[in-house]
C-alpha cells in the first residue's frame, strides 16, 4: 500500500499553461501556502476541526517519508500553482479493503474555469485505482462544485460527520 512518487503521471490539458503533477518535496512549501489560503476561506465549515498545526513535521513525513500516508497534487498556470488535492489512504472492516479519501481539493476562484478540479480529481482517481482501492471518498460542502462533481459520478451517502478533537494544536 505504498506507491513511489514516481507513479504519479503528469496531466497535460487543452490549455497548454496548465499543468497537474504530483508534489515533489521541494513544493511543500507552496502547498502549505494554497492549504493555509483554503484553509481561511472555508473558515465556517473548518471551525469544528480546530486550528493547523503549526510545525510541519507530520506533514512532511505522510507526504514524502516512507510508507508514506497521504499524496498530493498541484495544479499549475504557467507555472504557478493556483490548486491543489491531497489524499489519503483508509481501511474498512465492513468492506475488508482500502479505500482511497480525497481529503481536500482547492482552486482559486479566478481559476475556476479551467477545470483544474477534474484534472486534480483525476490524479486522485487514478492514485486510488494504482494503490488497489475498493473506492474514492470524499466529502465537500453541497454549494460547492466539487460537491456537484462527486454527484455527477458517485453514490452520495447521508451521514453526519462528526469531529472531535483529542488534543490542542501545537
Amino acid at each position: 500500500m505504498n506507491a513511489v512518487p514516481q507513479a504519479f503521471l503528469p496531466v497535460t490539458t487543452s490549455h497548454p499553461a496548465i499543468a497537474v503533477s504530483a508534489v515533489a518535496r521541494a513544493d511543500a512549501d507552496v502547498l502549505l501556502q494554497l492549504s493555509r489560503e483554503h484553509a481561511a476561506q472555508a473558515i465556517e465549515e473548518r471551525r469544528a476541526y480546530g486550528p493547523a498545526r503549526e510545525d510541519a513535521l507530520e506533514f512532511l513525513e505522510a507526504l514524502f517519508e516512507p510508507p508514506l500516508r497521504a499524496w498530493a497534487w498541484l495544479a499549475r498556470v504557467d507555472g504557478q500553482a493556483v490548486g491543489y488535492a491531497g489524499a489519503t489512504v483508509g481501511f474498512s472492516l465492513l468492506e475488508r479493503g482500502y479505500s482511497f479519501h480525497l481529503d481536500t481539493l482547492y482552486v482559486r476562484p479566478e481559476h475556476a474555469g479551467l477545470d483544474l478540479d477534474l484534472a486534480l480529481f483525476g490524479q486522485a482517481q487514478a492514485m486510488a485505482t494504482r494503490l488497489g482501492c475498493l473506492n474514492l471518498q470524499g466529502h465537500a460542502p453541497v454549494w460547492t462544485a466539487a460537491a456537484r462533481r462527486w454527484t455527477q459520478q458517485a453514490a452520495r451517502s447521508e451521514v453526519a460527520r462528526f469531529v472531535m478533537p483529542l488534543a490542542a494544536a501545537d
